[in-house]
């Protein structure tokens, strides 16, 4: 799966910016002194990744019920794919992006 970021923000989403005249809740995250540079801070939880992790090794790989579901339905004839159901899923692998 591929992750592009915008290359500009509309103004209700522009990255926060930590310098010497920072919000209070900036004041915490601020740069070192003299650094003059933009930084930004991401603190995660090592509980909250243990408990991420645990989840995700419980999921398995491929969903062997819903690829018997869909065998099934191929087999018998019933399985039905729109014109339009197939040409975004020919745009989405070609373009390297994922239908949401």
């Amino acid at each position: 799966m591929r992750v592009d970021a915008p290359s500009s923000f509309s103004d209700g989403l522009q990255p926060d910016k930590i310098g010497r005249s920072g919000t209070a809740s900036q004041q915490n995250r601020s740069a070192p002194a003299g650094s003059g540079a933009d930084q930004a801070k991401l603190s995660v939880n090592r509980d909250t990744i243990q408990q991420l992790k645990s989840s995700l090794s419980q999921v398995p790989e491929v969903r062997q019920d819903r690829v018997d579901a869909l065998r099934q339905a191929i087999n018998s004839g019933t399985y039905q794919v729109s014109d339009q159901q197939l040409g975004d899923a020919m745009a989405n692998d070609l373009l390297g992006k994922v239908i949401g």
